[in-house]
């Protein structure tokens, strides 16, 4: 049986997980409304904000300089500015990945020949993305972009694994479809 104390503590982090969801939340909505004309087109990769982009957006080395200023109206702007930044690029791969993989489902309706184990793996690699874009959404407003950034490069690199072998599954489907074609 769960004591008082224990309900109590995790009462409170409930709450303040549901208030960065609401600040990361607004913080999004402010951001630009074009986010669709930033994405890629149904041929690109899956490659939104580049591994270099998003290594220079979670660092800590420009916070530091800032802090060396020690100017704190400037720190707090660029925190700010930072986060939403980062929040943005979050927020791209996450759609960016939920359009590839609704190609994806599309192309392996038509599709013959699937494999279990790579759509398994497939979306297991989906759902670990999600997963983690979700968790860096809640956590860029409580620590801070600076703090994520092996999280943040894991799940850029995951995105473009996926990126990767659903571009290997559809130029095998399209090999396919030009054999069926050849060999009627």
């Amino acid at each position: 049986m769960i004591g008082t104390s224990s309900a109590l503590i995790g009462a409170v982090v409930l709450l303040v997980l549901i208030l960065v969801w609401i600040r990361a939340d607004s913080t999004s909505r402010r951001l630009p409304s074009t986010l669709d004309g930033w994405l890629p087109d149904q041929g690109d990769a899956v490659e939104v904000c580049p591994p270099e982009f998003v290594s220079q957006i979670f660092s800590g080395q420009d916070l530091a300089f800032i802090s060396r200023l020690e100017w704190p109206e400037l720190k707090r702007h660029f925190l700010r500015e930072r986060s939403a930044v980062a929040l943005l690029c979050v927020q791209q791969t996450t759609t960016a990945i939920r359009r590839v993989m609704r190609r994806h489902l599309e192309a392996s309706r038509l599709s013959e020949d699937i494999e279990f184990a790579m759509e398994a793996r497939i979306f297991l690699q989906y759902a670990q993305l999600r997963l983690i874009c979700g968790v860096l959404f809640l956590l860029i407003g409580l620590a801070g972009p600076h703090r994520l950034h092996g999280m943040a490069l894991r799940a850029d690199k995951l995105a473009q694994r996926i990126g990767d072998v659903l571009r290997e599954f559809e130029s095998g489907a399209r090999t396919g479809e030009m054999d069926g074609a050849r060999s009627s």
